[in-house]
């Protein structure tokens, strides 16, 4: 017969079960949830966007790939995570996988690494402005740590004339934007807008108010090169508006004003060469040699959505180095060439004028000088007072409180572009 085993009376061991999580624990923990949820999503997108921006301007391109990268990036560390044998230990864990995951990326890109991320979420946050999205474009100069306003966003349809585009004429500074052709002609702008308040001034009124916050630029470039252009001044902090092509590449830029003051730049602001805009500022209490302050005010920016075709415009430059020439003419077209809105108007302009104020007859600025446009033929220019501006909406939107990407001029170690 076979041995039987030995009875026990101890009863058989059981599985130990772990005790269910505490409802305070369970609370906790779903707070955790939906605040990483509603913060770090967010955050990741707008980082995700603001880097796939450095490569690209394309919104579509910036927002599914940053959506992409959102959502697979979590699904897949949960996958491999995912118990193969207990279903029942996967609750929740996908999810959880999410918000650890969001949460940790906006901790890293938003705030370590925050000196390199919050030029790219300035930019972002620029772009949304500019696509009408200025609720979204608000979070995103909040990660950047930017105190902003966004400005208006410029206008979609203008006035203008039909017929082909006829290359750009450079300006000063180096260079002008390249040749594009009309993109198609809006349509008219329709009746005019309410204005501001103020009153038409004559254009002798205009330049007694308005030029001594025009300064003449000296821009000093490698090899011996140098350029020239025009600014004016937008705030009492020092800060002057001008086309990136002015100072692009400089190391040093002498600023004069009417009155005689001379300064040298000491910090460039903003560079960006997607809309031909730059900032740059002065200690307006430094003057060089000591000499006299450029005690100016600051210079009214208006809203180029009130543009009307027609309406008289006036322009305060530095054309061929003729320091401070006035000028006067209409605004002929609110058109847009290779997507980009431009005021185009007749006061005429020359290489020199680059950077300088457009300003219509109250002595707001609607626009900064930008470039010439000429037909040629047999080699002879066969049209003549055809300019473009920069529309004074898109200044707005580089205008900010603080400027966290700025830089000392002439700085071999800074990165030229942001």
């Amino acid at each position: 017969m076979a041995k039987q085993p030995p009875k026990s009376d101890s009863p058989p061991s059981l599985p130990r079960v772990a005790a269910p999580p505490s409802g305070n624990f369970l609370l906790a923990h779903r707070l955790l949830k939906l605040v990483a949820f509603g913060l770090g999503l967010p955050a990741t997108v707008l980082s995700g966007m603001a880097l796939v921006g450095a490569f690209t301007e394309n919104g579509y391109a910036r927002v599914l790939g940053a959506a992409l990268v959102a959502l697979a990036v979590p699904l897949f560390i949960a996958d491999r995570l995912l118990p193969a044998h207990d279903p029942s230990r996967a609750r929740g864990l996908v999810s959880d996988v999410c918000c650890v995951t969001w949460a940790l990326v906006a901790f890293l890109f938003v705030g370590l690494a925050h000196a390199s991320s919050g030029p790219l979420l300035t930019r972002e946050g620029d772009r949304l402005v500019g696509a009408g999205y200025g609720e979204i474009a608000q979070v995103a100069y909040l990660l950047a740590g930017v105190s902003a306003e966004p400005a208006p966003a410029p206008p979609a349809g203008s006035a203008s004339a039909s017929g082909s585009a006829s290359a750009p004429l450079p300006l000063a500074g180096g260079g002008a934007p390249s040749a594009v052709a009309d993109a198609g002609a809006p349509p008219d702008a329709g009746a005019p807008r309410p204005k501001s308040s103020a009153a038409d001034k004559t254009p002798a009124e205009l330049f007694k108010e308005v030029a001594p916050a025009v300064v003449a630029l000296t821009a000093y470039k490698s090899r011996d090169l140098e350029g020239g252009g025009t600014g004016f001044l937008i705030d009492k902090n020092g800060t002057i508006a001008t086309n990136h092509h002015v100072i692009a590449d400089a190391t040093r830029v002498r600023v004069k004003f009417q009155s005689g003051a001379v300064y040298d730049a000491t910090d460039l602001l903003v560079d960006d060469a997607t809309v031909d805009l730059a900032l740059i500022r002065i200690d307006l209490g430094a003057p060089l040699d000591g000499g006299a302050r450029g005690d100016a005010a600051p210079l009214s920016l208006g809203n180029s959505e009130d543009v009307v075709v027609g309406e008289r415009a006036v322009v305060i430059g530095n054309p061929l180095g003729l320091e401070h020439t006035l000028t006067d003419g209409l605004v002929s077209s609110r058109r847009i060439y290779a997507g980009k809105p431009w005021i185009q108007f007749s006061a005429p302009i020359g290489s020199g004028n680059s950077g300088g104020p457009l300003l219509n007859m109250r002595g707001e600025v609607i626009g900064v000088c930008t470039a010439s446009l000429s037909g040629i033929e047999h080699g002879a220019a066969v049209a003549q007072n055809l300019n473009l501006a920069v529309p004074v909406n898109d200044l707005r939107k580089v205008i900010r409180t603080e400027y966290p990407a700025r830089r000392k001029l002439g700085d071999p170690s800074a990165p030229g572009r942001w």
